[in-house]
């Protein structure tokens, strides 16, 4: 057992984990998730009504503590039967073995399904994609007629993007052109490696060497720092509530302001559009992607039924069931999004055909705390650009224990 499963044990309370029937006869499959009761149970109730032999025991987890959970619940074998993992913690306990295999076709999974990648490990897939996230770009239309820009042309590309904070940073002193995160735990690497992908940045190669520390990434930093000389920097939900105030003029978020924004600030005029791309002809418009995948674990004695559970949820029928509900995710499935969205939803399901994930490695958390320290010694200016790419490539060679001949 990996050391950090046994740390873990030691720290183990009781879990209270159920089994096999009950006694009404039926079998009990335990489901542990992240949403609320009134989001998830009609549809549990749905699946068992499909199959009456068997009930779902539903328990909420939280995003402070859900992860510590999960870690102790595999550390004991005390794992419910099908369990929500965020789609950077999945190689990780797949890499560990205390997932079960799913006798899925991994070319088959990919096309069906986005962000299928953090789900498999060593060409075997142990993790099905459910719902989906990615950020797009929100713009103040009523700033950018003040800034003199046309609200209907937000920008396209880095130029574009620049000069539209810069003009809208010019409004006034209360005024800040674009939102650029601080420092923030699982935030700043996912703004920033979205105008690295963009650009044709990668952190990890095909054969797992680092390549972190190269001229696209360089690039995609120095403009990163050329664009937060114009912008707020601070925390994504400072940045949020700021933007709903109308004092920042642009900002790379989440779909949860679809919802959040039309509540807090009716009378907030905003237009939504895909993260620009670099002015060159390979630029793309790539932004971060993450999935909330479902995974069996391997200590679970109901794997078929929790199989079947886990197929049932991440059909487009069930999956749209939730997303229109909150707002804030998408189906993994790839067909194409509900007509029936709004114009802002349906440019995040556009942006979610180009998003991309993290590298599907077991030590990612740790990369990923690299890159957010030393993005934000560059940000504060601490260090220069090419600092910062250089020790955070040294940093994670030391991890992936791969080095890269420059």
């Amino acid at each position: 057992m990996p050391r950090w499963l046994m740390c873990a044990a030691l720290l183990i309370v009781l879990l209270g984990c159920s089994c096999g029937g009950d006694r009404s006869g039926k079998t009990t499959v335990v489901f542990w998730h992240f949403w609320p009761k009134p989001v998830i149970q009609p549809i549990l109730d749905d699946f068992e009504a499909l199959h009456p032999d068997l009930q779902v025991e539903s328990q909420q987890l939280t995003w402070q503590s859900g992860f510590e959970k999960i870690v102790m619940a595999f550390a004991s074998n005390t794992a419910p039967d099908l369990c929500e993992i965020g789609s950077t913690w999945v190689p990780r306990f797949a890499a560990d073995g205390v997932l079960s295999q799913l006798p899925l076709d991994p070319q088959q999974l990919e096309a069906r399904y986005h962000l299928t990648e953090p789900g498999l490990h060593s060409g075997r897939v142990y993790a099905l994609p459910w719902l989906v996230g990615t950020r797009a770009l929100f713009y103040n239309r009523r700033l950018f007629e003040e800034a003199g820009l046309d609200p209907e042309r937000p920008p396209e590309t880095w130029s574009q993007l620049y000069d539209a904070a810069r003009l809208v940073d010019d409004l006034g002193p209360d005024v800040y052109g674009f939102g650029a995160n601080a420092g923030e735990r699982h935030v700043l690497y996912k703004k920033f490696m979205s105008f690295a992908w963009s650009n044709g940045g990668r952190i990890l190669a095909d054969d797992g060497s680092v390549v972190f520390d190269s001229e696209e990434n360089l690039a995609a930093l120095r403009f990163f720092l050329d664009l937060a000389g114009v912008s707020l920097i601070e925390k994504q939900a400072m940045l949020d509530q700021m933007f709903r105030e109308g004092r920042v003029g642009m900002i790379i978020s989440g779909s949860w302001n679809l919802k959040s924004i039309p509540e807090a600030a009716p009378d907030l005029d905003f237009g939504v559009a895909r993260v620009p791309r670099p002015d060159t002809p390979s630029g793309r418009h790539i932004s971060f992607g993450g999935a909330e995948m479902l995974a069996v674990p391997a200590s679970s004695t109901q794997k078929r039924a929790a199989s079947d559970l886990a197929r049932f949820l991440v059909s487009p029928e069930q999956a749209w069931r939730i997303a229109t509900q909150v707002q804030s995710v998408w189906p993994s499935s790839k067909p194409a999004g509900d007509t029936a969205l709004s114009p802002e939803a349906r440019v995040f399901v556009e942006q979610m055909r180009t998003a991309r994930t993290t590298p599907a490695h077991p030590r990612w958390v740790e990369m990923e705390e690299i890159l957010d320290a030393r993005i934000e010694e560059a940000l504060y200016g601490r260090i220069s650009p090419e600092e910062a790419l250089r020790r955070a490539q040294e940093e994670i060679e030391k991890i992936v224990g791969l080095r890269t001949t420059h």
